[in-house]
């Protein structure tokens, strides 16, 4: 399976439901799915003709931020705050960090029409729970 470097995140009340809704209504291929131990689903990914969208659960403090988020993913940290530093010069709207979380070093700017722009490279977590 191909890493792609650009790939849609959904925000969702009910991960699992969406995952299921997408493959069954639309043909989408569901390529992982959080193994959550009986809790609800945090997270998924959907695969369409090579390109990846990620269904993840609606975290509170970001329910209002927007419509959509897009994740833009890079190789190194170094990058990530190369592009932070450029979006700070050019006045976006940074919604959260940079910061490091479980799965990924990154920062989330809003566009002007409230879309979630997420820049990111990965720490490696997320491939070893796909494993």
């Amino acid at each position: 399976m191909s890493n792609p470097s650009v790939y849609p995140l959904i925000w969702s009340n009910d991960v699992a439901a969406i995952l299921d809704w997408a493959a069954t209504a639309l043909g989408l291929e569901e390529i992982w799915r959080d193994p959550s131990d009986g809790a609800p689903v945090e997270h998924g990914e959907l695969e369409w003709h090579g390109g990846r969208i990620s269904v993840n659960v609606r975290p509170p403090p970001w329910a209002e931020a927007g419509p959509s988020g897009i994740a833009l993913h890079l190789t190194t940290r170094a990058q990530v705050d190369q592009v932070h530093a450029r979006a700070v010069d050019a006045g976006a709207q940074i919604i959260q960090g940079p910061e490091e979380s479980f799965v990924a070093y990154g920062f989330t700017a809003l566009d002007p029409d409230g879309n979630q722009w997420w820049i990111h490279s990965e720490t490696g977590n997320l491939d070893a729970l796909r494993n």
